[in-house]
């Protein structure tokens, strides 16, 4: 696993950064096991292309576990993962802010339950020391008004056309990082 050349002076505590000496394995396991309760036909949950072009974070129990991870991918040649569904929505928000990140592969345990606004607390930092400009996320449609509340995030896409093998419809949402200072974005 290469290290990604992000600016980290921005990640709040418990959250900590894959680095060479993870085992990266206990992340995709966990991915897997989160994932597999949720999204049955979703068996990727390990090594894809992207974590190489990613800030991966994760946070481990007392013994060590991996109780919850997610993954900040930068777009770079590879794109993001939401090209691989919606590319042309997201090929016009690189046309519309510049420079933008997609947060995914969150995966976390009930031992980790509450964790989620420190992870979005860390990505607003994130995007603002690197220069990021917009983060999307694509998520469940009945999660829309908790990231528009919480993070003042724009509704882009109300059904991108792909449900992961569930009976539910996603959405693609856009965090515009210099425009909304989120309730999640203080420590």
């Amino acid at each position: 696993m290469k290290t990604i050349n992000y600016k980290y002076d921005s990640i709040y505590q418990p959250l900590k950064v894959v680095n060479e000496g993870t085992d990266i394995k206990k992340i995709w396991r966990l991915r897997q096991s989160e994932y597999g309760k949720h999204y049955p036909a979703m068996n990727d949950a390990a090594n894809d292309a992207y974590d190489h072009y990613s800030c991966i974070l994760y946070t481990e129990d007392a013994t060590g576990d991996i109780t919850s991870t997610g993954r900040l991918v930068l777009d770079t040649d590879l794109g993001l993962p939401a090209d691989e569904i919606i590319l042309h929505e997201i090929n016009l928000l690189r046309k519309k802010r510049g420079a933008i990140a997609e947060p995914s592969r969150f995966a976390i345990s009930e031992a980790a339950r509450g964790i989620l606004p420190t992870y979005l607390r860390t990505y607003y930092r994130l995007a603002r020391e690197n220069a990021i400009n917009s983060l999307i996320f694509i998520t469940r449609d009945k999660n829309i008004g908790f990231y528009r509340r919480a993070l003042g995030a724009n509704l882009v896409c109300k059904d991108v056309g792909y449900n992961y093998g569930t009976d539910y419809k996603f959405s693609l949402l856009e965090w515009e990082i210099k425009a909304n200072d989120p309730i999640y974005s203080q420590a």
